[in-house]
């Protein structure tokens, strides 16, 4: 809106990228923020208080406006843009930290993080298309890193805002979107967007906003790529059609369902409530989970593409399953035996500290990332909804029902299904998933359809030259591999192709 006041040169695409992965920091917000208000709320600081029902609910229902909202919010920056859906769902984000701040009856509440959940789907269908429409490929992969940490990041700034009176904690958690709201005046909307609408003119200024120069031959050719893309389109019967195609739909919908079965959700939900008072109190031990999280995301990182997916991820479920098994074990002999765990309080802490170290490793990016490489271009949007409906139907089963397990077996049940669905998805990926690093999308269709995958003739040649790092010896993989997946919950496409992300 106020774009042209601004001239910033070859940073602009900088600026977009970072203000639109901080999005991915409010959304992390809203994830985190029951565990921070749980504590205040049970204890009555809050001025109110709820049941364990009322509180289940009030967890869910977020889950509920993920679902609902991808679709529409997809359609909806279509119409109006990429940047005006964003500025909108700000808007809905805001509303919603003012209900929480002025409403405590539980009608309130709910409607409340109903509209935090569809700020959630805005930001995981919209952002990744307008990041992979206004930043340039050799630096998509690390805006992308950015965006998946942002959201520990989130949580991180809840847990440590919650220090202070309930009201005050609110109003310091409507500061992020405030800001972002005031800086999207600021910057353009997408090209791609202009060029869809045929406004060629504001395209050629929005890419010069952004890169700081567009010659018409550039924009000639982003033209046709548009024109291309608009030509592509799949349904979502189309991914049933093919063998490929469902096998592609089988393996991304357990991978999904395995990644909100494995702890973070319910750990970003809960872990104030379940976590007993040691060394740390809950709250403490939330903020270093929080800390850990983002670490271990961080560092997983740089060796996400020197290892295969397979094993990666069997890693990770394995170090994640044992940890999680570990702490429900703690839970059942505190509960059920007569063995005096009160000196082991910590215990708890340590192993779900060991289980986020494994599951930062593969379960929090891997299945997103293999999302994005299994669906072929035409209907890998498609494929991505169906995925971001069943990971946020999984999200929200572990989070409503905590406490109805509480009551009718105990908490210890809640960590053995975190540690036994990690496990199980071991046999499963070494059984049924495909392995897709280094391997190019028709290659990964011959797999997926049970034929036999040749090497290109390019890649060899590649390989015989030296022509990769030097060596002619190297790994075809990693000379086929040009950008890192790092701890993107999926690759950023280029271009109109939009997946969404889901990170938990």
């Amino acid at each position: 809106m106020f774009h042209n006041l601004l001239s910033v040169g070859p940073y602009g695409q900088w600026i977009v990228a970072i203000m639109a992965t901080i999005c991915s920091l409010t959304s992390g917000q809203f994830y985190a923020w029951p565990a921070a208000a749980l504590p205040k709320i049970n204890s009555g600081s809050a001025g109110f208080s709820l049941t364990d029902n009322e509180s289940a609910w009030m967890i869910t229902i977020t889950f509920l406006g993920n679902i609902l909202s991808p679709i529409p919010s997809g359609a909806l920056m279509d119409r109006i843009g990429r940047r005006s859906t964003l500025s909108l769902g700000l808007l809905v984000a805001i509303t919603s930290w003012l209900i929480l701040a002025f409403q405590t009856d539980i009608v309130s509440i709910l409607i409340a993080r109903f509209l935090s959940g569809v700020w959630g789907g805005i930001v995981y269908t919209v952002v990744p298309a307008f990041l992979g429409e206004v930043v340039d490929p050799k630096i998509r992969g690390s805006m992308g890193a950015v965006f998946g940490v942002m959201l520990y990041v989130g949580a991180l700034y809840e847990s440590l805002a919650s220090n202070v009176s309930y009201q005050l904690f609110i109003f310091i958690s409507m500061i992020p979107p405030i800001i972002l709201f005031v800086g999207f005046l600021f910057i353009p909307e997408s090209p791609y967007y202009y060029l869809r609408k045929e406004k060629r003119e504001k395209a050629k200024n929005s890419i010069i906003w952004l890169k700081g120069r567009c010659s018409d031959e550039d924009l000639d050719i982003l033209q046709q790529r548009v024109q291309e893309q608009l030509e592509m389109k799949g349904t979502f019967c189309d991914i049933f059609r093919t063998k490929a195609g469902r096998k592609a739909f089988i393996i991304v919908e357990v991978l999904q369902a395995v990644q909100r079965c494995s702890g973070v959700t319910f750990l970003f939900a809960y872990t104030t409530v379940v976590v007993p008072e040691s060394w740390l109190s809950p709250q403490d031990s939330f903020l270093l989970l929080t800390i850990v999280w983002i670490t271990c995301s961080l560092l997983s990182s740089t060796f996400m593409d020197k290892f295969g997916r397979k094993t990666l991820l069997c890693i990770s479920c394995l170090g994640s399953g044992l940890g999680m098994s570990a702490a429900a074990v703690w839970y059942y002999l505190r509960d059920f035996s007569e063995i005096d765990t009160s000196t082991t309080n910590y215990i708890p802490l340590l192993f779900l500290i060991f289980s986020g170290i494994f599951y930062s490793m593969g379960i929090v990016s891997i299945p997103t990332i293999v999302q994005s490489e299994l669906f072929p271009v035409n209907v890998k949007s498609k494929g991505s909804a169906l995925a971001c409906i069943t990971a946020n139907i999984f999200s929200g089963i572990s989070t409503r029902f905590f406490y109805d397990i509480n009551d009718a077996i105990w908490v210890y049940f809640n960590f053995v299904i975190m540690g036994v669905s990690p496990l199980i998805c071991v046999v499963f990926i070494l059984t049924v998933m495909v392995e897709t690093k280094g391997k190019s999308l028709e290659m990964i269709q011959d797999m997926l359809n049970g034929h036999k995958v040749v090497k290109p003739v390019a890649e060899r040649f590649v390989i015989s030259q030296g022509l990769g790092k030097g060596s002619p010896n190297e790994d075809p993989d990693q000379i086929a591999t040009s950008l890192p997946s790092s701890l993107i919950p999926s690759q950023i496409p280029f271009g109109l192709d939009r997946p969404s992300f889901e990170f938990f």
